[in-house]
């Protein structure tokens, strides 16, 4: 999509005001230019539209515990200054690349040829650095002279000078190397990327991180081997594209002899991905064997991490070290599996592929408390585990952060993952689904019945020990290609059991997702209440001196309000109309979303108040604010009637469903929408 130099200019203003936390400015600028169709909203756009993805990109390589990147403008403003020759502050030298050598043979030399005795006859390379060309069929070096070849021919190694940082946006000053060698001594942490023609290409950071020398040595095929004996690791990758910060001064050489040898400062891993499968990225390959620590694909960086006030994504893009440390889970018999699919599923047997998700964020300014629904569905899910966080992201003195930054984001999904397992729990211990070993990293590849073969069951024993669970189980639980959904309704019936969320339901033999792949009542409360019941009404009701209806059996700390009560078809006892916090689940033409009220006095029925709208399908771009006050003409229920006869007369008309929602907890009460239209 193109977009005008407007779109870009309005663009980088606004994303600038988010960052930098200017409400009040933002706002006044929305009024003033309001977001139209081609309004530019995704970072990761923005900084392509104006080729500064690259320079993002190197800023969060060269600063991986910063809190989020700069800006576009800021981003834009430092490449400017790099190139007008002015020096950037310290944040922003971050963004300067150092330049990749250019390509030239690599043949075997003695070990002591990598001892350092530089030459230095340096060479411009201005601009971003290039990658070879294809078919050159070498690692990357730098560039010989014919007078270096020549030495070089007569056995005689020149070692090479170490890279000098230059000056400006991707300018470096290079050496000239005097002969070909197998290994070249660097000043900056290298990384590899994979290149067109197979081979690796080294990426020099610009920055060096540390003190520790270290050896990375690159075969012909591809493969990348380093010794690191300070720290007794060794740290392996079997194809190229496996990105390295390497350190040691210790050397390894390659099974053929011909191998190129990085020495660098030392970068200790953000992430060890012990359960990421061969092929996890494309072009790259990872084995795992014992003392060895697999590393994290340079390409697998995301560069739309969102921070302060901006919009957050998930973990879809998180870094989090869970499956290194996570203890193998036990294996899920083949007869408790078929149960669980039955329980799930009914006759269909698999969940369809609208359940295919993990629990991601909303991007928008002022949503980013809001999980995003792909297609329909699963709504109950999301939903409810959305009403759940909530109540983690409510402070008795300031009400819901409706904006938390990436760590909170993740911190109230950990929080609600795990409320709704523990209090579902019959026994002592409650359970988490995983995939385990290999397929950990490769879960949103997997067809649903190799997922059932490749899950374990992990368990907790106390609430403590499960949200750290969930914590280290981030990274799969929230891949918005993934299988969070499913997992954690797997997770649910484990921890609470076939036979007793059977024994929840008022017709047994049914299962817990509905026609159409609709969520059931029964488990919107398992994740709500952590039982499985079919009813919203308080208490056990009797049917015939046998039959007995199960309902809410104590007060909730969120709640429950629903379209079929104003047609009169459930009754939503107390326990769920007054829940501890104004947060209500709502369910409303075969759809689950979510109200919540910042002030107290919506649970005290003292109009009048606000109430929030917030909807995981139908992509808002703001929060829907309600206001509420008393109809002198007595809302819909008075003009309408109370009796299931007038209620049903209704149906089809003109009237905004949510609005005969709120008159179930509200009755006789006027809402208006703020200049929202009204959802019909």
């Amino acid at each position: 999509m193109s977009y005008q130099s407007t779109d870009i200019v309005e663009a980088l203003v606004r994303e600038y005001l988010v960052r930098a936390g200017c409400t009040s400015a933002l706002e006044g600028f929305n009024r003033e230019k309001p977001k139209h169709g081609n309004s530019i909203t995704k970072r990761e756009v923005l900084r392509k539209s104006l080729g500064l993805d690259k320079a993002a990109a190197y800023y969060k390589k060269q600063n991986p515990t910063a809190d989020g990147l700069p800006s576009t403008l800021e981003v834009w403003v430092i490449h400017q200054m790099a190139k007008l020759g002015a020096s950037p502050d310290a944040g922003g030298s971050a963004l300067l690349p150092a330049p990749r050598p250019a390509p030239g043979p690599v043949r075997p030399i003695p070990r002591a040829a990598t001892e350092p005795d530089e030459v230095s006859a340096p060479v411009a390379a201005p601009g971003f650095p290039r990658r070879p060309s294809a078919g050159s069929g070498v690692a990357p070096a730098a560039s010989l002279s014919s007078a270096a070849s020549a030495t070089a021919s007569q056995g005689h190694p020149v070692r090479p000078a170490p890279l000098r940082q230059g000056f400006g946006f991707g300018e470096a000053v290079a050496p000239r190397q005097a002969a070909p060698t197998t290994a070249m001594r660097i000043s900056s942490t290298p990384s590899v990327e994979n290149d067109s023609d197979g081979e690796p290409e080294i990426i020099h950071s610009g920055t060096a991180r540390g003190s520790a020398g270290g050896v990375v040595r690159v075969s012909p095929q591809g493969s990348m081997h380093h010794s690191a004996s300070a720290s007794n690791v060794s740290l392996r990758a079997s194809a190229p594209g496996l990105g390295l910060a390497v350190g040691s001064a210790s050397q390894a050489r390659s099974s053929s002899g011909v191998a190129t040898a990085v020495s660098g400062s030392f970068t200790p891993p953000r992430a060890h991905v012990a359960n990421r499968p061969d092929g996890g990225r494309p072009g790259v390959g990872i084995s795992r064997h014992r003392g060895e620590m697999v590393m994290e694909d340079v390409g697998d960086i995301n560069f739309d991490d969102e921070d302060a006030g901006a919009a957050a994504t998930g973990v879809a893009t998180m870094r989090i070290s869970g499956p290194a440390t996570r203890k193998p889970g036990t294996a899920i018999s083949p007869d408790v599996m078929r149960q669980v699919k039955q329980l799930l599923w009914g006759a269909q047997g698999q969940p369809p592929p609208s359940w295919k998700q993990g629990f991601f964020f909303n991007r928008h300014s002022g949503l980013q408390f809001g999980l995003l629904q792909k297609q329909g569905g699963p709504c109950g899910v999301l939903a409810a585990v959305q009403a759940l966080i909530l109540a983690a992201l409510h402070s008795p003195t300031t009400g819901f952060n409706t904006t938390p930054r990436v760590p909170e984001q993740q911190s109230a999904l950990a929080s609600a993952i795990t409320e709704s397992l523990w209090q579902a729990r019959m026994g002592p211990t409650a359970a988490l689904v995983l995939p385990e070993g290999e397929a950990g990293g490769a879960a949103g590849r997997l067809g649903y019945e190799q997922l059932c073969r490749a899950v374990t069951q992990h368990t907790a024993s106390s609430k403590e020990a499960l949200l750290d669970l969930v914590r280290s189980s981030l990274s799969v639980l929230m891949s918005e290609d993934g299988w969070g959904v499913v997992l954690l309704v797997m997770s649910l019936v484990l921890s609470r059991g076939v036979d007793n969320v059977r024994a929840d339901m008022d017709e047994p033999n049914n299962s817990l997702m509905g026609m159409h792949g609709y969520c059931t009542q029964e488990l919107v409360n398992m994740i709500v209440l952590g039982v499985a019941n079919s009813n919203v009404f308080d208490g056990n009701k009797h049917l015939d001196g046998s039959t007995v209806l199960k309902g809410i059996s104590r007060r909730c700390r969120v709640g429950l309000l629903t379209l079929f009560e104003w047609y009169k078809y459930v009754e939503v006892g107390p326990s769920l109309k007054n829940p501890t916090l104004p947060v209500w689940v709502i369910c409303s033409e075969s759809h689950f979303t979510v109200l919540f009220a910042q002030d107290a006095r919506a649970l005290q029925n003292q109009l009048p108040f606000d109430l929030y709208y917030y909807d995981e399908l139908a992509n808002q771009e703001s929060i829907i604010k309600l206001s509420i006050t008393k109809d002198p003409r007595g809302g819909w229920t008075a003009r309408v009637g109370s009796s299931f006869s007038d209620r049903g007369k209704c149906e089809g008309q003109n009237i905004p469903p949510l609005e005969c929602v709120i008159e179930t907890r509200w009755p006789g009460v006027k809402v208006n929408w703020n200049g929202h239209e009204a959802i019909l």
